[in-house]
């Protein structure tokens, strides 16, 4: 019959479906140890046999993203099905039986690195002398370098895609059905950025691009799932806000050549940082807090620990569900009442400073507890769900020290990055470039014969010695 082919066919789609689908459910997991890139030309690394601490991994992927020796320290190895971090001096011995998914990811972040919010100040890589080739030539210029290279940048916006899309950077809470409109036409103007990027890249204007460059693609999954499921209307009306974005934005910057790609990472990232909740913390669940200091602290209840690279460390008790939350599932009685409680659960919500970085002396680990000892005897104690939970914190303020405090030694003999601990016993420097190390011989009275051992800022594995000496006429 005439029916029969289309039926065949029918059977043969569904067939080919549930064999895509399968293969999903039954893909093989990976044999060794997988590092996997957010880069979308970069292939896995994987290694199938061997001992290897995290810290030789991150060289070797960092090589292979181009990442600079000056950059490699803003990476960590991270464990996205047990949403756990790995400390440098994590060793991996891997046979056989070992099959372990990881991720090349920037952990340690600074807010306004990029200097394009004013309401906050612009952060910056310490540099001897000044530099002038900052991102806005308008400003002033600082007594610094960017903390990112090209390279660098490159990688962190392929992540904060990813985080955005698979929402491990989680949008900020709406508090009104207005400011959840708002959200979802900021979602929206970040695939219009991601896209127009992806179109400079490939050379192409945006009504060029492919029928399958959807804005579906650039949102947070949690957002495409509320949308499929509103009316026709709704996703129609959606659909043709996106389009008159992306037409009025390739209009008036691409069609003029007004934005170079490097533009449009750096606005995409700092859009990033307000359209998120704390984005770049990290945030520690603890039942157990304890701080010795003028005003002593000590609880069992739920507490909240935070980490960021502006602020240090800071802690609240675990707020309750967020109110607009529960009003979306049932109505509150009175706005009044609202009001008041929201202000009640704002004043409990806010964090409290403990310490910043270079104040910090030392760091001890008992098992899943954390001691975070400070220059003026302040001393927090605090209690997380695992051992590897407490490597992972210590890890990350260890790091965020030597970023901001002293780049040459560890807060805690657990996490001790293996190169700092030889570059400690060989007295040698980190990855520091040739003004850095000739302004370090003057300060240190420039006597001939005087020298700096160094890494190189460019290139891994390459020891390198600047020497002070007289002129000497040839």
């Amino acid at each position: 019959s005439l029916t029969e082919p289309r039926y065949r066919a029918a059977m043969a789609f569904c067939a080919k479906i549930r064999n895509a689908r399968k293969y999903e459910v039954d893909a093989a997991p990976p044999k060794g140890v997988e590092i996997h890139f957010y880069l979308a030309d970069k292939s896995p690394l994987l290694f199938t046999e061997g001992a290897y601490t995290a810290e030789e991994l991150l060289t070797e992927a960092a090589q292979k993203c181009h990442i600079s020796p000056l950059c490699h320290n803003l990476f960590a190895l991270y464990n996205e099905k047990d949403d756990l971090w790995l400390p440098p001096n994590h060793l991996f011995k891997i046979d056989s039986s070992t099959s372990l998914k990881l991720y090349y990811r920037v952990r340690f972040i600074f807010t306004n690195w990029h200097g394009t919010n004013e309401s906050e100040p612009s952060v910056w890589r310490y540099y001897p002398k000044k530099q002038r080739d900052h991102y806005d030539g308008n400003k002033q210029a600082a007594d610094g370098t960017p903390i990112l290279d090209a390279s660098s940048l490159d990688y962190i916006f392929a992540q904060g895609q990813y985080e955005l899309v698979k929402c491990l950077a989680p949008v900020r809470d709406p508090k009104s059905d207005h400011e959840m409109h708002e959200i979802e036409n900021e979602c929206l103007g970040m695939a219009v950025l991601a896209i127009s990027h992806y179109a400079i890249k490939k050379n192409m204007q945006l009504p060029e691009l492919p029928k399958d460059i959807s804005y579906k693609r650039y949102i947070p999954e949690t957002l495409n799932r509320t949308i499929k499921q509103r009316n026709i209307l709704t996703r129609l009306r959606i659909n043709n806000v996106f389009r008159n974005f992306l037409k009025e934005f390739n209009n008036k910057t691409i069609c003029d050549s007004s934005v170079s790609p490097h533009d449009l990472k750096v606005k995409y990232m700092s859009t990033l940082e307000t359209l998120t909740k704390n984005y770049g913390a990290e945030i520690f669940e603890t039942t157990s807090l304890n701080i010795t200091s003028e005003k002593p602290y000590k609880s069992h209840e739920l507490h909240e620990v935070m980490v960021t690279g502006n602020d240090g460390i800071q802690w609240r008790l675990k707020p309750a569900p967020d109110p607009y939350e529960k009003e979306k599932k049932t109505k509150k009685k009175k706005s009044d009442n609202k009001n008041k409680s929201d202000s009640r659960a704002n004043s409990k919500n806010q964090w409290t400073s403990f310490s910043y970085f270079p104040e910090i002396t030392h760091i001890v680990v008992k098992e899943d507890t954390v001691i975070i000892n400070n220059q003026d005897n302040k001393c927090m104690e605090l209690k997380v769900s695992s051992p590897e939970v407490a490597l992972s914190l210590t890890a990350l303020i260890d790091g965020y020290f030597r970023l901001t405090a002293d780049a040459h030694h560890y807060l805690c003999t657990d996490v001790a990055p293996p190169l700092i601990v030889h570059n400690i016993m060989n007295g040698c420097h980190g990855p520091i470039c040739t003004e850095y190390a000739i302004n370090k011989l003057r300060q240190e009275g420039n006597e001939e014969g005087m020298y700096v051992l160094r890494w190189s800022c460019t290139e891994f594995n390459h020891i390198l010695m600047t020497v002070a000496c007289s002129k000497m006429s040839l």
